[in-house]
């Protein structure tokens, strides 16, 4: 009975370690996606985006052939979510 105790704690904590990670990853790819589009558009206010829009944002600025096009989507997808 003890050696069940010790592995069913043991258990918890994993997937208690496994689930703060998962959560914690998407907060810093939310982070990762903000900083990349002050990169491509500085002079948006990205940080009232939230970690999905900000991601959604980076996509769709990867997507783009050129800078240029990639400085557009990113903008109008920013002025989209402010509104």
């Amino acid at each position: 009975m003890n050696r069940f105790a010790i592995l069913t704690a043991a258990a918890l904590t994993a997937t208690a370690a496994l689930t703060g990670a998962a959560s914690a990853q998407a907060y810093n790819t939310g982070d990762q996606a903000r900083a990349a589009l002050s990169r491509i558009v500085p002079n948006a206010d990205v940080s009232a985006l939230s970690n999905a829009e900000a991601v959604a944002t980076y996509q769709a600025a990867s997507e783009a052939s050129n800078p240029a096009e990639a400085r557009e989507n990113a903008a109008s997808l920013i002025r989209a979510y402010a509104e």
